[in-house]
């Protein structure tokens, strides 16, 4: 079981040798953002240091504008967001930024933080299209934290995608989770792609009325049938 006081120690040996090599951090207690609010108020209880080493956007660097937000689930399965960070340069090689994660306060009622243990769940707003991007792909550094812990630290790359792709993986059944790159059922919240080879070359089968998609496209020589109903493109509000 790793100790605070081990902790702390890698800290300040990773930002004494950013510092040194001219690499420098933005610290992200900020709580003016345009679009992520976090829960709770006033500073962060017993917070972790997520500190994110890159940022990429369906192939691209994060830009001024877009954020990046830490989320977990509370009791009720309702995923609540417990840190953010407004970016405000360009992602280049020589720049992170660090997420201040607030731990959930055991003196208040409701849950107003993280609960240790739990899965780190992240997000970005994408500034230029106006949408959060929920499909997210993160590579934690081993020798750090890759849940949530009390003042702990966590050192991560992300990769996050507007679409997912259909693989197939399973059957040709839409709704089942396990026929998608990142294993979740299409949502309004994003676009996706079916592509011209698919696993076992299984093409999606719509059989239910209620399949959802912002946007989709069919690849060349890829197909979808559709015997209930799927609807594509929404106006409103993301639910």
């Amino acid at each position: 079981m790793k100790t605070h006081y081990c902790l702390t120690n890698k800290v300040k040996a990773l930002l004494l040798r950013c510092f040194l090599f001219g690499i420098f951090f933005i610290n992200v207690f900020n709580t003016s953002a345009q679009h992520f609010i976090t829960v709770g108020t006033g500073n962060p209880y017993l917070p972790m240091n997520i500190i994110i080493d890159s940022a990429f956007s369906n192939g691209s660097l994060l830009q001024a504008g877009d954020e990046i937000a830490v989320f977990d689930v509370n009791g009720s399965g309702n995923e609540i967001c417990v840190g953010q960070v407004s970016i405000t340069n360009t992602f280049t090689s020589d720049t992170n930024y660090i997420i201040n994660a607030t731990a959930d306060d055991p003196t208040t009622p409701e849950q107003d933080g993280f609960m240790v243990g739990d899965s780190i769940i992240f997000r970005y707003w994408d500034n230029s299209s106006n949408k959060e991007i929920i499909l997210l792909n993160s590579v934690f550094n081993p020798a750090l934290d890759s849940t949530y812990q009390l003042q702990g630290t966590a050192s991560t790359g992300l990769t996050g995608f507007s679409y997912e792709t259909w693989t197939g993986e399973v059957d040709t059944v839409w709704n089942n989770k396990n026929n998608w790159n990142f294993n979740r059922i299409p949502t309004l919240q994003f676009d996706v792609v079916i592509p011209a080879s698919p696993v076992g070359n299984r093409f999606p089968s719509v059989i239910i009325q209620s399949a959802i998609t912002n946007n989709i496209t069919v690849e060349d020589s890829a197909i979808i049938t559709i015997y209930g109903k799927l609807t594509v493109g929404y106006s409103g509000s993301p639910y």
